[in-house]
């Protein structure tokens, strides 16, 4: 039924889109305004180690993990003695570039911070949000949940570590438990020992037997995943799936991305009745990488990495998928202790993000208390900027031997 509005409606629609634009112009004026009001003076960049509570072992293609993570942060003061801070890699050269310039020159609305820096837009994203006195998620489009799904993505092959090989798939049950009573409710196990570590036939029956240990321990209503790194093909992966059944939330890297094979997987799951989803996308570095596996539906959830992408591209690519409501964002985090929140405040933003994976990892550096973590989901909280605080005491005591700096 097609509706028509007479002149008066439609006169009265046109008034209220015209005042609604003019609303608009006058946000984005005032927001350019106060952020004029601060100039870059600062840019420090250091290395953030953190301890993880184990030892991570190997997945399918590369060997021990081991016991810290480890990233690069940048901090960004102002000359108003306001500071950002977020994960990001750059070069003294290119830090130069920004000191002396003001923020509105950087942000672009409905785009996002655009700058010398490039993809290390996280901290610019955090000092934004401080200077405007509201949360960096409101600058993405406060489109989200205030509580975010997290999983546990640590659970890699440390079955087949030496210090635990007499023990086997019990020690990955121990790691799971753990992880349980901290409150996750959703783990990604790496599968695809037969890849190059064991036999191929004895490592996918290993890959099987591990996830189904896993969810008789962990019960029916805690989700699973499972993360090849491109380790199987499209027939091993089809076999494997077929031994457990509808019991996977998501299935990634099963063997090296194309539109033509995960399309066939996709046939597959549904042919079988299941709702198994498909992801990939970690190795993206743009947002036009996924426009073939957008416009075909080769893939349900799209895995750009929250550090070597950026804020803003993860933003541009959920308003690609705006429409598509079978399709996700669900970063790639691995290595990160920062990544993780800079996912939730992504997943505040916008409004077609998945769930968030955790590299689970401690900083004394950090204080996130405000962060709540609780039955698998942790509050984004309502903190200018990106929520964080980082202490000075430790930063000096830590990181600021080694950190370079340029200022004006």
């Amino acid at each position: 039924m097609t509706t028509h509005l007479n002149r008066r409606e439609f006169v009265q629609a046109a008034a209220s889109l015209a005042a609604g634009a003019r609303l608009l112009a006058t946000e984005m004026t005032r927001v350019a305004d106060d952020l004029r009001k601060f100039k870059i003076a600062q840019i420090t960049s250091f290395l953030h180690v953190c301890r993880r509570p184990k030892l991570v072992g190997k997945n399918s293609h590369l060997d021990v993990h081991g016991w810290e993570t480890r990233e690069n942060v940048l901090r960004i003061a102002t000359d108003q003695g306001i500071e950002g801070v977020g994960v990001g890699s750059t070069t003294p050269e290119k830090a130069s570039a920004l000191i002396g310039h003001t923020l509105d020159e950087y942000w672009k609305p409905g785009v996002g911070m655009i700058s010398p820096l490039g993809r290390a837009d996280h901290a610019l994203f955090d000092l934004a949000g401080k200077a405007l006195n509201q949360p960096a998620w409101r600058l993405l489009g406060g489109q989200g949940r205030e509580w975010i799904s997290i999983y546990d993505g640590g659970i890699y092959f440390n079955d087949l570590l030496p210090e635990y090989q007499e023990r086997g798939v019990a020690r990955l049950l121990e790691e799971v438990e753990e992880s349980l009573k901290e409150g996750h409710r959703a783990f990604k196990i790496k599968v695809g020992r037969g890849f190059k570590w064991m036999e191929a036939e004895a490592g996918v029956r290993r890959d099987i037997e591990v996830v189904k240990a896993i969810r008789r321990l962990a019960g029916k209503d805690v989700k699973l995943m499972v993360d090849a790194n491109n380790g199987f093909n499209l027939e091993t992966t089809l076999k494997f799936l077929d031994a457990l059944g509808d019991e996977l939330f998501f299935i990634e890297e099963m063997f090296p991305e194309q539109v033509e094979q995960d399309l066939k997987l996709k046939e597959s799951l549904k042919e079988r009745g299941w709702k198994t989803r498909v992801a990939d996308g970690e190795s993206a570095r743009d947002v036009d990488h996924f426009d073939a596996y957008i416009q075909s539906e080769a893939l349900d959830v799209l895995q750009p990495d929250i550090r070597a992408f950026g804020l803003s591209r993860q933003w541009e690519l959920s308003r690609k998928i705006a429409g598509k409501t079978q399709i996700q964002l669900a970063p790639h985090n691995w290595g990160s202790f920062l990544g993780l929140h800079m996912q939730l405040v992504l997943a505040r933003g916008i409004p077609n993000f998945l769930l968030a994976e955790q590299d689970r990892s401690a900083s004394d550096l950090f204080d996130t208390s405000a962060f709540r973590f609780q039955e698998g989901e942790m509050r984004v909280p309502d903190l200018p900027g990106c929520g964080l605080v980082l202490r000075g005491d430790v930063y000096k005591r830590k990181y600021e031997p080694t950190a370079w700096t340029v200022m004006a």
